[in-house]
């Protein structure tokens, strides 16, 4: 998979965990079970902090910008489909074997898409 790629998704899979600690009602149950979700927040954010800055400005902006609009900037393609606007894609995006050796985005919603083979 494509390294700027492979950062995106995880740069997602940090802002879902960021969001997640954020909610209210998981937050008041982590502390039920004896854990302090602020630091754990903390701690995430300056892990979201270093790996953006390893990611070139022209991803991150796009990934900032549909990450603010969408909610979620990376999705994967289910059933030859893009899993955030379930738009059908072109035969040619999926057919090439190379698909994730590069950095594809949507062409109805603009995100990011990769494939889970």
């Amino acid at each position: 998979m494509n390294k700027v790629m492979e950062k995106l998704i995880s740069l997602h899979d940090l802002d879902v965990m960021i969001s997640d600690l954020a909610n209210k009602d998981i937050s008041r149950q982590e502390k039920k079970l004896g854990l302090y979700p602020e630091a754990a927040v903390a701690e995430l954010r300056k892990m979201r902090d270093q790996l953006a800055s390893t990611i070139d400005r022209k991803h991150r902006d796009m990934y900032d910008r549909l990450a603010g609009h969408y909610g979620n900037a990376v999705v994967p393609v289910v059933n030859q489909r893009c899993s955030g606007c379930l738009t059908q894609l072109p035969t040619a995006f999926f057919a090439s074997p190379d698909r994730n050796d590069q950095v594809v985005t949507c062409p109805s919603c603009g995100r990011f898409i990769y494939w889970c083979d």
